[in-house]
């Protein structure tokens, strides 16, 4: 029989981790934690988890998930992992198909929903085989390229995903850490290489005077990256992917476009340097050295707990960039 694991990562949403561990502790073989909440709140989920088969670890928080995952995933030993947010619950029939372990695929998206029950669509490689990893690059919104294309889990099998109001500052953070580790123009550069007519139009509607290139920009990459999916993945549900991928990431892509352009000229240069190391280097997680458990450990025993995830994230890139190696102790 298969085995799986479930793997959440945390800072500061104990009710939703306790509660997935209660739902799942019969159908997984293990459940392991990755905690960067702040120390009041890591001490109670510590309590509360006592009495659960729970492998609980502790790391700084970097602002965003995705460079923890080669960290979190190191710490599993089942053959699949289900990867769930704090704010994911798993359905009776989610739970039920976990117990019964007939994964035909290596890699699957499960249908999500929120708790009023309006279709959110499939969440993208939220269980997969530990074989099917090609590489764990950690940057935001991706963070793990797979061997094979993902298949979708049977539909009753969902997860309830219990949105949050939209908050500005998580916004913010993440405009910072995008144009950190991929801003548009290293993106359009990427593009040419791989798919040359579309990156060099692209590139051409890039340099064209602003504002202009950036709605055009962005709508090249929203519209034109939702056609794209629905090709190449035979995407049946045509209509939500192109009012998720188009509009969205429209939207999505101007906000980090004109982020960018606020930046003075200085910061701008730093930033792309700083994207084509990241690049270079196969991803932040390498980049920052975060592949290596004992750097991971190091940093959050020297951290002091005193400044948020994205001021954390900066510090390590900027020392990264200067020092031409990653810190082994947290630079403050």
């Amino acid at each position: 029989m298969q085995t799986i694991s479930l793997l959440m990562f945390n800072r500061n949403e104990n009710e939703g981790i306790i509660r997935n561990v209660k739902l799942l502790k019969d159908a997984v073989d293990e459940i392991v934690v990755i905690d960067n909440s702040d120390p009041e709140k890591y001490k109670q989920l510590k309590n509360s988890l006592k009495n659960f088969k729970v492998k609980l670890f502790r790391t700084l928080p970097l602002g965003y998930v995705e460079p923890l995952y080669y960290y979190g995933i190191n710490k599993t030993t089942s053959e699949y992992i289900l990867k769930l947010d704090a704010d994911e619950e798993p359905s009776k029939e989610l739970i039920k198909k976990l117990k019964e372990r007939s994964f035909y695929y290596a890699v699957y998206d499960i249908f999500s929903r929120n708790k009023e029950g309006r279709t959110l669509g499939y969440k993208p490689i939220t269980l997969f085989a530990k074989n099917s990893i090609k590489k764990i690059t950690g940057l935001i919104h991706t963070g793990i390229e797979f061997k094979e294309d993902s298949k979708k889990f049977p539909r009753d099998a969902y997860i309830t995903h219990y949105e949050k109001p939209a908050r500005s500052s998580i916004n913010k953070n993440y405009m910072e850490i995008e144009n950190y580790e991929k801003p548009t123009k290293i993106y359009i550069e990427d593009l040419k290489k791989r798919r040359k007519f579309v990156g060099n139009l692209l590139f051409f509607i890039y340099n064209l005077p602003k504002p202009i290139n950036v709605y055009l920009t962005a709508f090249g990459i929203g519209f034109g990256g939702s056609i794209y999916n629905i090709v190449l993945h035979h995407n049946s549900d045509w209509i939500q992917q192109i009012s998720y991928l188009a509009f969205c990431w429209t939207r999505y892509t101007i906000d980090k476009m004109k982020f960018f352009n606020s930046l003075p000229r200085e910061e701008q240069k730093l930033r792309i340097k700083i994207a084509k190391e990241i690049q270079d280097s196969g991803g932040v997680i390498k980049y920052l050295g975060l592949d290596k458990d004992y750097i991971v450990e190091n940093l959050t025993r020297t951290f002091k707990w005193n400044m948020p995830g994205i001021e954390v994230f900066r510090k390590l890139l900027l020392y990264r960039h200067f020092n031409k190696k990653p810190a082994y102790k947290f630079p403050y």
